[in-house]
């Protein structure tokens, strides 16, 4: 059955490549969007992996700019996000309609079906916050280095911390019951997700009706997204085994990150760097989360710079400025340690002040 899909996809794609997002096909209501810029046959390809919310694509500002420096680009989208429910039929149903079993190793298995259709040899993936925990499951001996930019720690990071509370209260309300817990907890999860992604995708339609591109499949797009947060729940990449993979990665830091964020990105750091093995970490000042967007032409060559400089040390560490980069001055692993521990430290005091407040609320 899987061949017969990839065959309708070689036509799908056939049919299509002039296109500037193309579809490929994994299954009854599931494609993935992609764009695929090939500069050179056979040189390597970056592939931009997506945030939460969307692929890049052609038009952003550091593809352009990395395309312009010859590199190989894909840029896909996952089956649950909008761009690639809108290349199924009219009345095909998305797969995730029927089901609440997605997790992040299904991502990443499509990922790599996709690559193999493109018949890519030499990869390197960037992650982008999200989709750390899909690149955690990209098989090491096919992907053997990662670009891990603003990574993921945790599903339940980004919500304030009185939620978290909340929820983590509710649940336990809930676990009371061990029969229906399973059924109450599941409910529960996705009536938040749903909370959330409908009141953002209905923001983005009132700012913008084409948000979503012509006649956007709306009701599905917002299940879409609650399918996206369900897969990554169990997620947690400070307490990722590193030591199980032969992989190599390299760190990009947003230097005004907010505090949970950044003390679960350093204490996966931390934990990567007790397997010995080579990294490099730059963190870039006065920029926030959201790098491609704040600041693409230096995410741009900071992922050109990575994937072509050769290491010179086991560890670099580097600090550089949005707006005034020209050159890494790369810092050797005591520079490294020490911002590490000043870092744990005050993103640490920061969460200590947050939880006492929303104790006292």
């Amino acid at each position: 059955m899987k061949q017969i899909f990839v065959l309708f996809s070689l036509i799908l794609v056939a049919i299509t490549s002039s296109a500037e997002v193309q579809y490929f096909r994994l299954g009854r209501g599931k494609v993935i969007a992609y764009e695929y810029i090939l500069n050179q046959q056979n040189g390597p390809t970056l592939i931009l992996l997506p945030g939460v919310n969307r692929a890049l694509e052609e038009g952003d500002a550091t593809v352009r700019q990395l395309a312009r420096q010859g590199w190989n680009l894909l840029m896909p989208s996952f089956p649950s996000h909008p761009a690639s429910i809108q290349g199924l039929n009219k009345d095909e149903a998305p797969y995730f309609m029927m089901s609440t079993r997605t997790r992040v190793q299904d991502y990443a298995e499509d990922i790599e079906t996709l690559v193999d259709y493109l018949n890519i040899k030499q990869a390197i993936p960037v992650t982008l916050s999200y989709s750390s925990a899909v690149g955690a499951y990209l098989n090491p001996k096919k992907f053997p280095h990662l670009i891990e930019t603003v990574p993921l720690g945790t599903a339940l990071e980004a919500t304030t911390e009185s939620l978290r509370q909340q929820a983590a209260l509710t649940e336990g309300w809930m676990r009371m019951n061990p029969i229906m817990a399973p059924v109450w907890i599941r409910q529960y999860r996705d009536l938040g997700y749903r909370t959330v992604w409908a009141k953002r995708v209905d923001d983005n339609l009132r700012a913008d009706p084409e948000y979503y591109g012509p006649r956007p499949r709306v009701s599905e797009i917002k299940s879409g997204y609650v399918d996206i947060a369900r897969a990554v729940e169990d997620f947690d990449l400070t307490k990722w085994n590193f030591g199980e993979e032969n992989r190599t990665r390299d760190f990009v830091f947003a230097g005004r990150e907010e505090a949970t964020r950044m003390n679960n990105q350093v204490r996966a750091l931390k934990s990567y760097m007790a397997t010995g093995r080579p990294v490099r970490v730059v963190v870039v000042s006065s920029v926030g989360h959201v790098m491609p967007t704040e600041s693409p032409a230096i995410y741009a060559t900071l992922l050109n710079l990575l994937s072509t400089q050769t290491r010179i040390s086991t560890a670099q560490f580097a600090v550089v400025s949005p707006y005034s980069f020209t050159s890494v001055v790369w810092q050797d692993r005591t520079a490294l340690d020490q911002w590490i521990e000043k870092t744990l430290k005050e993103t640490e005091e920061n969460q200590n002040s947050s939880s006492k407040s929303a104790s006292n609320k």
